[in-house]
């Protein structure tokens, strides 16, 4: 395994998702302040998933043709200007346009990624890499909803206290564009780009559908994309779910640090766009909280996977035991008295995710030709993308009408993968004969 450009792409990835991490917990706060509720944030979020999936197999092409490097910087463009846009957003309108055109650009980031540790691992040791995914997406998600809670008690240039988090995560977005500019190494020849040279963009949805075919490829793609609409629900719902369940304990957070402020005051004496304030601050303290326990769970996780325990145990056994995990910290959500429990339960849910998801990643790739890695990691993508595009507004309407539908629902949704999983079996580790592809179907 070449060491050097994987730990290069796992800071740049990190910095990525720890942009990321600082916007996803406060997405409903976001809605919320602008008048909007669970629905239409589904809908908010639905909009960055359809152009996902529509480009996630483009940019995978185009890294095939083009090379891994000009498409993550693209990537690292698009994430600087979709959260400036987010955070200068003045209307629910305005954040619908900045999600689009983050779906857009951003979408080139994780197929790309998946194709570039493609490159540089050897199959036997492609989990591990694979998991480099998986500890920048836990990283990011341990510190991202730190910065994130801690900058919106701030306002910067006289916006809202709410804007400062997406500020913060444009401007680490374009430091990681400049830094990548100068340190992240090509992983592609240039005789293995012109080998794709001859194909045209746009038969790339001619290709994806080949590739389905591959019955290697087929069953684990299929399960991934039943796992990830069901974790559409932790995504989309979670938050709402603690916004919904626990207001009445957000408000009283949101007393007591009124009253610690000004003690000489009332809370109903306050302003409202004072108590609107107050209420949002304890609103992303709640929310951010349990993405911090995902985030540091999930990192924990993938150090496990990095170190050799899927070369130990198996791929497939690895994603039948997180997908078991996950049905019960589903079940559990859905009754779940008190935000503690939430927590327990939320680390179950990473660990679920942090072996299931570089498990199944790995079977895919270990299936792929070079040539196709980023052809087959963008139709992976693309799927996922299909699954949240209607994975929010069916869960955020189901959380408005009860906040334990929508993880009962996944739960369901997570035991028909773990059924789909058993017939899954790990690709023999070949150290010989490294990028032989499975036959394609015709």
């Amino acid at each position: 395994m070449k060491r050097s450009p994987l730990i290069i792409l796992f800071f740049t990835l990190f910095i990525d998702m720890l942009g990321f991490g600082l916007i996803l917990p406060l997405i409903p706060v976001y809605v919320k302040h602008y008048g909007g509720g669970p629905w239409v944030g589904g809908f908010l979020m639905a909009s960055f998933s359809v152009t996902q999936f529509i480009f996630s197999p483009i940019w995978g092409r185009a890294s095939d043709k083009f090379g891994r490097r000009p498409i993550i910087l693209i990537s690292l463009v698009g994430s600087a200007i979709s959260y400036l846009s987010f955070g200068l957003a003045s209307s629910l309108a305005v954040l619908f346009v900045a999600r689009i055109a983050s779906g857009i650009l951003t979408s080139a980031s994780l197929p790309t990624a998946q194709a570039y540790i493609a490159d540089v691992t050897t199959p036997e040791k492609r989990s591990g890499g694979m998991a480099v995914l998986g500890a920048a997406f836990g990283l990011g998600f341990a510190f991202g909803p730190v910065i994130g809670g801690y900058f919106s008690k701030f306002s910067l240039f006289g916006l809202p206290s709410l804007a400062t988090p997406a500020i913060v995560a444009s401007s680490m977005a374009l430091l990681n564009f400049v830094a990548a500019c100068f340190l992240l190494p090509e992983s592609l020849t240039h005789n293995e780009r012109a080998s794709s040279s001859d194909k045209k963009m746009l038969d790339v949805f001619v290709d994806v559908h080949r590739a389905l075919r591959n019955p290697r490829i087929n069953k684990p793609i299929l399960v991934f994309t039943f796992l990830t609409f069901a974790f559409a629900a932790v995504e989309s719902s979670f938050s709402w779910l603690v916004l919904i369940r626990f207001k009445d304990t957000i408000r009283q957070t949101a007393e007591q640090n009124f009253l610690h402020a000004y003690p000489t005051q009332t809370w109903v004496s306050a302003a409202a766009s004072v108590q609107q304030d107050f209420l949002e601050k304890a609103q992303a303290g709640a929310t951010t909280g349990i993405f911090v326990v995902v985030g540091i769970t999930i990192l924990l996780t993938q150090g496990a996977v990095m170190g050799g325990l899927a070369r130990r145990i198996g791929e497939n056994r690895l994603v039948c035991f997180g997908l078991g995990l996950l049905v019960f910290a589903m079940i559990g959500i859905a009754i779940a008295p008190s935000l503690n429990v939430i927590m327990m339960l939320s680390a179950c849910i990473a660990v679920g995710s942090g072996v299931s998801n570089p498990s199944l990643s790995a079977l895919i790739m270990q299936s792929a030709s070079h040539e196709d890695r980023g052809l087959i990691s963008g139709a992976q993508q693309g799927l996922s993308s299909l699954a949240r595009i209607f994975a929010p507004p069916i869960n955020n309407r189901l959380v408005e009408t009860n906040t334990a539908y929508p993880f009962i629902c996944s739960a369901v949704l997570m035991a028909v993968s773990l059924i789909l999983s058993l017939g899954i079996r790990s690709i023999p580790h070949t150290p010989s004969d490294p990028d032989a592809p499975m036959p394609m179907a015709h």
